[in-house]
């Protein structure tokens, strides 16, 4: 086919008229496209703009929990943290978990209290002491009880020395007073006078009774409280190994001999932290010991001593090291 004969039959075809209903369907399927396309890209905003208060408040809220969670005594949101707090125990459902956690309040609230203590803040170490108060009393039906002294007290109270009071001396009859001695006649006057009617008494002459002759002895004194009374405090503490990790099932004794058997324990440790209740006399020294055994088989012992205080006793907490 030479160059003339294709010119020809190209322009035979530009003259034709092609039909338009592919054109057509083209152009439908592209415009349904761009407008499903602009649909999607104008509702994305939207759909934002609807979630962005929602987001907004979760992070606050979330902000505004965790600072009340790190708040301290003196601070305005100490009633939050204690709130949030005691809708954290709730949440607990074991009932191990449940006192490893109240153990945890315990201990950190009493911390606190000390802290605002040597800060000076007597009402926020009052109002931290309160809130360990509340959580030792969700513990009480959980806690094992110890109704004699753990140790014996580092010196015995001194009696304080009774004062004996002074006798009064004795109080001596006195002679008659001079009133009531017979009056010394006087000579009779030399001017003679009618005799005077005298009426006769009508109540007998009141005579001095003697006071008596014993000593007057002062009733005793009723002795006060004394200040080392037994009294009831929680005992709380946590164990741990070498590498921090807590310890499990760690057997808690005032022996520094291991247990043979579980009977032996006062309690056990759950989560690294233990916690009972004991009669002690408020300033004695309570020394503690725990042992346990890894699954190999190995020994491990800790002890950790400090003073009693009331109402609870947060002991240092003990670092397991092999048995040698």
């Amino acid at each position: 086919m030479n160059d003339d004969r294709l010119l020809s039959v190209l322009r035979a075809l530009g003259a034709q008229e092609l039909p338009l209903a592919g054109d057509n369907a083209i152009r439908a399927r592209l415009e349904t496209a761009w407008v499903t396309s602009a649909r999607r890209a104008a509702g994305a905003p939207f759909g934002l703009r609807r979630l962005t208060p929602v987001l907004a408040a979760l992070v606050l809220m979330l902000s505004f929990g965790g600072a009340a969670l790190g708040a301290g005594a003196d601070s305005p949101l100490w009633e939050t943290r204690v709130a949030l707090e005691a809708g954290g125990a709730l949440l607990r459902f074991s009932a191990d978990d449940r006192v490893a956690y109240l153990l945890e309040l315990v201990r950190s609230r009493t911390e606190e209290a000390a802290r605002q203590e040597v800060l000076g803040n007597s009402g926020a170490a009052a109002k931290a002491r309160a809130a360990a108060s509340s959580a030792v009393i969700q513990l009480n039906g959980s806690l094992p009880q110890i109704g004699t002294d753990l140790v014996a007290p580092t010196s015995s109270p001194t009696p304080a020395p009774s004062s004996t009071p002074s006798a009064v001396p004795a109080v001596r009859p006195t002679d008659a007073p001079a009133a009531l001695a017979s009056p010394t006649p006087t000579p009779a006057s030399t001017v003679t006078r009618a005799p005077a009617t005298v009426p006769a008494p009508t109540t007998a002459p009141v005579i001095a009774t003697p006071l008596p002759t014993e000593p007057f002895h002062s009733p005793s004194p009723t002795p006060l409280p004394s200040a080392s009374a037994k009294q009831t405090t929680t005992i709380t503490g946590t164990v741990h190994e070498s590498s921090g990790a807590a310890i499990s099932d760690a057997c808690i004794t005032t022996s520094p001999t291991i247990p043979t058997s579980a009977t032996s324990c006062i309690v056990k440790t759950t989560n690294g932290s233990y916690g009972f209740s004991a009669t002690i006399t408020p300033g004695q020294t309570i020394t503690l010991y725990a042992s346990w055994t890894s699954a190999t088989g190995a020994n491990f012992v800790g002890s950790t001593t400090a003073s009693a205080t009331v109402p609870t006793t947060v002991m240092p907490a003990i670092l397991l090291t092999p048995r040698r």
